[in-house]
């Protein structure tokens, strides 16, 4: 039950997310939601070393992650967004850990 509440929870915030990237900076609504659907998805998968230098947004990791996002052809500006969001970057971590 907890995880479908935390679930509920980020769909909440990913979605407050979309509508502010699309009224401030014009961003589309699908690449929004992808962008966000990536990040958790590439915490979910990846078996990380350094995971305290993750979880502060640094490390060789994190770079990867963002490397990865960026050749998908997600915008620079709007990943730093999503990871600058700390209460979504850290419900994002709770739910990828469950």
């Amino acid at each position: 039950m907890q995880r479908y509440l935390l679930k509920d929870h980020w769909a909440q915030l990913v979605n407050a997310f979309k509508d502010s990237e699309r009224e401030e900076h014009g961003q589309e609504g699908y690449a929004t939601e992808q962008l966000s659907v990536d990040v958790l998805d590439h915490i979910r998968t990846t078996r990380f070393r350094q995971w305290n230098l993750f979880l502060q947004k640094r490390g060789e990791e994190f770079e990867r992650m963002m490397a990865k996002l960026e050749a998908r052809g997600y915008d620079a500006d709007a990943i730093k967004r999503f990871l600058d969001n700390d209460e979504l970057w850290s419900v994002t971590l709770e739910l990828a850990t469950q």
